[in-house]
This record gives C-alpha cells, structure tokens and sequence, in this order.
C-alpha cells in the first residue's frame, strides 16, 4: 500500500513569515508576558501574580487568622479554579515559601504541619498540610473591599480578582523576591519592616532624601536566617543602582565544647543556603586530599538544631588551639558557602514595564501607591459617609413632623405611593423617603432620637475631616504615615542579621591559611600536575618511568616550590596562568597528579600545550622572562610585569602564525648570547642572539629570521659558543640547496660565503628572496628543496643567481632580459629586512630576466648575444642607475622572432685582453656558440664591435633560417 504522504493544507490562515520578522513579533510578547504575569513582581505590593492570588483566594475563603486552619489541597484547588490556570505544583511551592519563616522574613502563610526545613527537606503534600492567611496578610488586604485597588477579570472572566493589593506595608522591600524570567532576573533581599517604615517616613518627610541618608534608618537586608553582612559601602551601592554584592557570613564562634575540647559552633546560616548540604560539604572536603592538611584538626561535625533554633558544631583535635582553630573557620569561609555573596538585582514592574531600580525609587513608587490607596479609600468612605448623612438629616426632620408622616403613610396605598407622597409633600428625597418607610417604630423612642443627632453630628465631622484627606495632600500623607506606624508597632521585630561597616572585613588573605611546607611538583606532557613534601621526596628514589601516566604522556618538568609560593605556568597560545602551590593536589611520587584545568578553570588544555612552568615566591623586577617563539621572535620583560590577581594573563603578544616553544627565567644581568634552532623543514643552525631590553607584555617580539609559512622552530638549545664558518651553496638544477665543497668562478648558481652574511637569490621573473645564510649553514650534500628555506615561487619560476653580501656598498647589480633590456641598480637598495620583494619591473609581455650580475666599479663592457647569432658590446657607464622596480633601458634591438640569451659583464685588462670581472666571466677571451643543429663556431671578444647600447648590434654567427643558438659555453 502507498505510503500517504501529509501535505500542509492550503489555507487562508497560514501565513508565510520570515522567521527574523516573527521572532520579535511572536516571542518579545511572549518574555514581556512572562515578565509581567509570572516572574517579576509589582513594585507596589511587591508580589508575582501567583502570589497576589494565594492571599486573595485564600482572603475570599475567608482564611482568615482568626478562623480555623482549611487543608492547603483546598485553598490550591480554590485558587486554581478560579484564578491561576497552571500546575497545582507552582501554586503550592509558592505558598510553602510564604509560610517559611527561614525563607519569608514576615511570613504571610500560617502553616500547619510540615512546612519544610532549612535542611532542603521538602514540606509534606498539600492533602497532609493546612493553612490560613497570618496576620501580617491581612495588613496587605486590608480595605480591599473599598475600592482601593483596581479589579480585573480572571482568565475565564468568571470571577474578579485584584491587578494588586492595597500592601498597607512595603512588602516588596520587607520580604524581598527573586525569580527568572526570560531575559530578565530579579533579586531583592527581605529586610527589617521597623526599618523600612522609618526610611519610608522619611522619604515622606523629604523627597529629597539620598540613598545615604535612607541608610541611617534602612541600615541593610534584615534576612530571616541572620548572619552577618559585611560591608556598608558596598550595600550603598547595590542601593542606588539596584545592582550589587555583599558579603555574607555564617555567624560562628569559637567555644570550648562540654568535652573540653575547641569547637565551631554556627548558629546562623547565610539565607537561601542549604544547612544540611553545607555541613555535608564540610565533612568531604576532610576527606579530600586537597583539604585534608588545612582541616585535619576537624575531629567530628555535628548539627544539634532542635526546635530551640539552630546549632552546628565543628569538633577539633584535642591539640588544637584558638589560633588553629581561627584559621580552620577562615578556610571553610573562603572555601565553602558559610561566606558567600548577597546578590542585589532589583528588578520590579513599574506601571507595567519592568525596570531596575535603587531603593530610594522603590520607595518612592510605594508612596505613591499608599497615597492612591488611601485617597480612594477616602472617596468611598465620603460616599458611604455623605450617603449616610442624607438618610440621618431625613431621620431627623422626619421626627419633627412625626405624626402628619405617620398619618400620611397610613393613607397611602402602597409602598410605593407613599415614598411618592412622603418625597411631594414633605420635600424628602427618595432615598430619604426609602429609608424613613424600613425604619423600626422603636427607633422612633426618645433615646433613639439623640442617637440619631449624635450620628449625625458624629457623621459631620467625619465628612469634614474626609474632605480635608482629599483635599490636602499634607493630610494625606499624615494619614499613610499614622497607617503605617501602627502596623510596624504592631508587627515590627528585633533585627536578625548583624552588618559590619568596614568591606575588608570580608577579605580573608590566603596566606594565613597555607601551611607553610617545601615540596615538589611534577608536571607531564598533558598537564598532569601533583606536589610531594620535600622530606618525603628526598626519601625516595624518584624515578620518572616510576609515574603511572597514561600512554603517551611523560614527565615534562620537576621543579621544587613552597605551597605559599605561585605556581606560573606559560602555554604555546602566550598565556600565563597562576595558581598557589597550596592549590595543587599532594599525591604520592607514583600518582599522575589531577588535570591542570581543573585547578585554573580558565585553562583549556584541548586549545593550548604547556610549555614551561616554575615557581617564584614573589614577581622581582630583577628577574626577566625569556621567550622564543615558532617563527623566531624572542623578547624578555621583568617578572614584575606578570603580577597579577587574575589566574590568567596575556603573557606575550603573538600573530596568528606563531606560538611560543620556549620560556626561560633569567637572573639580573643574566642572558643567552648563542643559541642552536632546529625547524619542522630540517633546517638546523646556530646563531648569537642580541642582546635584549626589557619590553612590556603586550607587544610582539623581535625577529631573529624569517621562515616560510609551513617552517616552524622544534627546537633551540642555548650554547657557550658558536663557530663561524665559510662554507659554499647552491642551487641544483632540481631546484634544491646543496652544499658543495668549492665553486667555479663563473657559476651563477653557486656562491661562497659565511655565517655572517646574507645570500640573496634572484630569479627569472624579477623576484629577489633574502636569505640569512647562517640559515643553510648546516646544509651538507644532502639536498633540502627551496620552498622549504623561500616561498612564493610561481609556476615557471627559477633562480638564476645567488649572490652572498656582507656589504652592501659601492656595488651594483646589472640585470638582462630575454627581451634585450638592461638595469644598474646598486646593491643598496637590496638591504634590509625582508623574504622577497621585487627586483625587476618588465616592460614587455613574457619577458624574464636571463642573467643577473655583480661588480664594484663603473669601467665595465656589457655583452648581450641573441640567439639569432646578433651580438652587441657597449660600456656600462651609458646606463644610469634605476630603483629595483624600474624596468630598465633597451641594450640590443631585436627582431620581432630573435631574443637574448647571454647577458654578461666583462672588462679590459691592462694587455688589453678582455677578461671578466671577480663575479661575471672567466679569463677566456673568446666564446663557442652551439646551434640547435649542433653547429659550432668560436668568437673573440674582441671581434664584437664596441658601439652605443639600444644598437642592433653585428652579427657574430650566421646560420639557417629555421636554426638558432642553444648553447653558449
């Protein structure tokens, strides 16, 4: 059966979108809603949706505190059938938060059962719980039902519910918030509610108020666990930006415990932290080789929490003292969470939109809530008030004209009828009329009569005062601040987390916790590193094969340092990472060590290759580090610039290209004047090095030579001495360096020099290449090809002349073409640093240069031969020196089939026969032509004319049409 193929139905609904233009238009929605309807809280009443729901859900169950306990599946259930169309479970955690007093510090939820421990243990399901609203809850509905807040739909629009509470305190700050939305987090610490009320009256009293000035009264978060907070300056901070960290600390203390032994004992644990996972953390870190020698005077851990409060004890050696075990408790401060950070992210909505705000605007926008809340509580008070007046005002006219009011009810017919009389003839309202009709006959007694004018004086007076609320804003804020004094004098307690002003406090020196002892560290090839107690290495008979690495790996390196002592450690990438030799794990000799990136998590041993390490005890000026690197830079800086607080530091600045191979500590004066280098291509030389100047860490180092892209430096050993040699080169005709043992004069592709000297190598198509000759000074009869030595050879490229320079002075080079042009251009312009730059510049197409010479003196004769047989003699003081990218001036004219085959320099001896200089011909005076038809015939030089250049020149062969000159000996 065919396989039915589902194809997208062609619909009108289907719209087809770039995702770049639905992925804002779909999913910024989506994380503001997040934003807005599950994650951030309003600034107002400080609550998350879900939470605003569990009080108003469980408010409309008529929780209330003084009502009995409702099972909490009840109250979910409620809440999420009318209100919150998610998972029970969110609804649930949420209201177990509330009703923690270790996680709200003025808990909203009165729970009964189990609630959950600061132990991470769970609370008990919601069928086994029960819950009602405390009493501090009331406080944030209060008036609720005054048309204080706004009222929305819910998502069924079946039933209302608040958009936010009247919070007659400033909850947001009191019991603080955290959670994640998308993109965004929020983070606010609970505090004290005495202390916010001060600071919010204070503001009321001076909108002017700085953060500063707010912290005389809001001294910092008040958490619900205690501890110890430490650092003012930098609470300041968090508190005008709404960003930041304090330091918080268990509150601990030394003690003699009852078997009277030293003891810690921690009676507060930071907020948020688990006490279990903690004291959990402590107990393996004294199994752990890392640890175990700072906490080896821990005998036993023990929490004895009960329903008193909480209590953990750490038990010490009976040896131990206080001064052993104050450094114990400052370890576990600095290596476990009983110091940590207090994060500040204060993230709230305001007027819909979320935003990060300092303490003294969350204030400022609770102020303006309270001011709305009590101004419209006031308009329906004065409603209800007013209303009330009408129906008292008609009361009492009504008594004055008692019996005409009776007598005309009685002859009314109905209800109705006699409203309508009572509003005709009396001059009542109808809703005076109303009221008079329902009223009881014993309310019309004396005694109720003066009840009635005492109402009606009493609802005066409260008009008039409500009035004045509305109307004066000074008498409003009187009202939000009496409101709030009486819920912070009812509800307010004592401070439960201490702050230390002074940030360095916080600070723990690493120092006084190492214990001070000499060791030996082992590093392998792969970055295994471990230490070894100097006494116990000086026991063993420390063999490297004796480690147990894995296959492949091996001992790189064994140096001796001090665990207070820095551990620096260079990669081939020109990092330098650092780490305390306490920090490395002690092992025995045998054991590989841990991972190094494991110690230095910013270390990535798969991108980079260790390449030295060492210790120092401290970065002296005094000291300098060496570099050499792949494609033969070296530089040194002094120790001191790679001080640093950072594990990890740019050590030297490298290209692309390179990486370092060598790293080496030099003492004072100290330095390498010689060094031997071996390449990946098989090049093997020794050179001096300079000497060097003390450099800074970001810039590249020097060049010692150049190497072609695929050559790198394997290796460089530093020598007492080298030696300078002369030694011969050349060229094969395979287009390969080969050492030879002598060279003929006239030998174009063989040249003699020294160590000392450069060689340069001209080719065919106007190219020269620069190389060091210490560079092939080791180049034996054994062939190495050129572009392992020169790159950039082109297809059809040759050299054609090397040429060795020492000095490059009162020299000239004198180029030929194949096309018959000529150039002088002095040596000079061939100095300097470079791989090869251009020589030549060709005027014609598929010209190249046939011959390239060398001469010292200006009285020199140029000869050019073609192979057509023409042949042109001229001196060389007709061409004026040109730059090394000019192309040249005409020596012979051609014919359009003939070209240039020799090109050579020559000069008049003192018997007036020709001979050719040190570098260009031979003593022979005469030349042998050989044509492509093996004809022979010899030439004397001095049988070519002498005559200007740019010439035809004579013909000094003549020959068949179809013949020419191949060979020219």
């Amino acid at each position: 059966m065919a396989k039915k193929i589902n194809e997208i139905p062609k619909d009108n609904n289907i719209i087809t979108v770039p995702l770049e233009e639905a992925m804002p238009d779909n999913y910024l929605p989506y994380a503001i809603e997040v934003a807005k309807d599950r994650a951030l809280p309003d600034v107002r009443d400080g609550l998350k949706p879900v939470h605003r729901r569990i009080l108003y859900g469980a408010y409309q169950l008529k929780a209330f505190p003084d009502r009995p306990y409702y099972k909490s599946a009840r109250i979910v259930g409620d809440i999420l059938g009318k209100y919150h169309p998610h998972g029970d479970t969110s609804v649930y955690d949420a209201m177990v938060i509330m009703a923690q007093n270790f996680s709200t510090r003025e808990t909203l939820i009165d729970g009964h059962g189990n609630w959950g421990s600061m132990d991470g243990d769970g609370a008990a399901a919601m069928r086994y719980t029960e819950a009602r609203l405390a009493p501090i809850a009331m406080e944030m509905l209060r008036d609720i039902d005054k048309d204080t807040v706004d009222m929305i739909p819910n998502y069924s629009d079946s039933e209302m519910e608040p958009k936010v509470l009247p919070s007659r305190y400033p909850n947001l700050l009191v019991n603080g918030t955290f959670g994640i939305a998308v993109g965004l987090a929020t983070n606010i610490p609970p505090h004290n509610l005495g202390e916010v009320t001060e600071g919010v009256l204070a503001y009321i009293d001076n909108n002017e108020i700085t953060t500063k000035e707010l912290m005389n009264y809001i001294k910092g978060p008040d958490l619900p666990t205690g501890g110890i907070l430490i650092g003012e300056n930098s609470i300041l901070q968090a508190y005008e930006t709404g960003e930041g960290k304090v330091t918080l600390r268990a509150k601990t203390s030394i003690e003699k415990i009852e078997n009277g032994r030293l003891g810690i004992v921690i009676t507060e644990f930071p907020y948020r932290r688990n006490k279990a996972k903690l004291l959990q953390t402590i107990s393996e870190m004294t199994g752990d080789k890392k640890h175990a020698k700072a906490l080896e005077a821990i005998t036993d851990i023990r929490d004895e929490s009960d329903r008193t409060g909480v209590r953990a004890v750490i038990e010490l050696r009976k040896s131990a003292d206080y001064d052993v075990a104050d450094k114990v408790l400052k370890y576990l401060f600095k290596r476990t969470d009983l110091q940590c950070n207090l994060s500040f992210n204060m993230v709230a909505l305001a007027n819909g939109k979320p935003l990060t705000m300092g303490i003294k605007t969350i204030i400022g926008h609770y102020v303006n809530h309270q001011k709305e809340i009590v101004t419209r509580r006031t308009r329906k008070e004065l409603e209800t008030a007013e209303k009330r007046f009408h129906i008292v005002e008609g009361f009492i006219k009504a008594i004055d004209i008692l019996d005409e009011i009776i007598k005309t009810i009685r002859e009314s017919k109905s209800k109705k009828d006699a409203s309508v009389n009572l509003v005709e003839k009396y001059g009542f309202t109808e809703l005076q009329a109303e009221a008079i009709l329902e009223l009881m006959l014993y309310r019309l007694t004396g005694l109720e009569i003066k009840v009635f004018q005492k109402e009606y004086a009493e609802l005066e007076k409260t008009i008039k005062r409500l009035k004045k609320i509305l109307s004066e804003e000074k008498e409003l804020l009187k009202v939000v601040k009496s409101e709030l004094k009486e819920v912070s004098d009812k509800y307010g307690s004592e401070r439960k987390t201490e702050i230390i002003k002074d940030d360095s406090e916080a600070k723990i020196d690493v120092e006084e916790l190492i214990i001070v002892e000499d060791v030996m560290m082992t590093l392998s090839k792969d970055g295994f590193i471990k230490r070894i107690p100097l006494k116990t290495f000086n026991r063993l008979s420390a063999k490297p094969e004796d480690i147990e690495y894995r296959e492949g790996d091996e001992l790189k390196l064994l140096f001796k340092s001090n665990t207070t002592e820095s551990i620096i450690i260079f990669t081939n990438r020109g990092n330098m990472y650092q780490t305390k030799g306490i920090n490395i794990v002690e092992a025995k000799w045998k054991d590989k060590g841990e991972r190094l990136d494991k110690v230095i998590k910013t270390l990535n041993l798969e991108d980079e290759s260790i390449v030295y390490a060492t210790s120092v005890d401290n970065f002296m000026p005094s000291k300098y580090i060496q570099f050499v690197t792949s494609k033969g830079g070296i530089k040194k800086s002094s120790l001191d610039k790679f001080q640093t607080n950072y594990s990890k530091l740019q050590a030297i600045k490298l290209k692309d290209n390179d990486e370092v191979i060598d790293v080496t500590i030099l003492e004072g004066e100290e330095r390498t004047e010689f060094a031997a280098f071996e390449t990946s291509e098989g090049l093997s030389f020794n050179i001096s090095l300079p000497e060097l100047e003390d450099l800074p860490r970001n810039i590249l180092p020097i060049s010692l030579f150049n190497l072609t892209p695929k050559d790198k430096v394997t290796k460089v050993e530093y020598v007492d001495k080298i030696e300078y040699i002369d030694f011969s080169i050349g060229v094969t005709a395979k287009g390969n360096f080969k050492g030879f043992n002598s060279v003929r004069k006239n030998d174009s592709l063989k040249v003699t020099t020294n160590s000392l000297s450069d060689i340069l190598l001209f080719t065919n198509m106007g190219k020269v290449f620069k190389v060091p000759a210490f560079l092939l000074s080791n180049i034996n009869k054994e062939e190495i090809p050129l572009n392992k030595v020169i790159d950039n050879l082109d297809k059809g490229e040759k050299v054609i002349k090397l040429i060795s320079c020492s000095d490059y002075n009162n020299k000239f080079v004198f180029f030929f073409s194949k096309k018959g042009m000529v150039k002088k251009t002095s040596l000079k312009e061939f100095e300097g640093s470079y791989i090869a730059q251009s020589s030549y510049k060709f005027k014609y197409d598929n010209d190249e240069l046939i011959s390239v010479e060398l001469y010292s003196e200006d009285d020199v004769e140029m000869i050019i031969i073609t192979k057509k047989g023409m042949a042109i003699r001229f001196l060389s003081n007709n061409i004026n020196p040109m730059g090394k990218i000019a192309a040249g001036v005409t020596g012979i004219s051609l014919r359009e089939d003939d070209e240039a085959i020799l090109g050579k320099l020559i000069f008049i001896s003192s018997n007036g026969s020709p001979k050719n200089s040190e570098i260009a011909l031979t003593s022979l005076d005469k030349l042998t032509l050989v044509t492509k038809n093996k004809e022979k015939k010899e030439v004397f030089i001095e049988d070519i004319k002498l005559q200007n250049r740019a010439g035809k020149g004579g013909s000094v062969m003549t020959m068949l049409l179809e013949d020419e000159i191949k060979e020219i000996n």
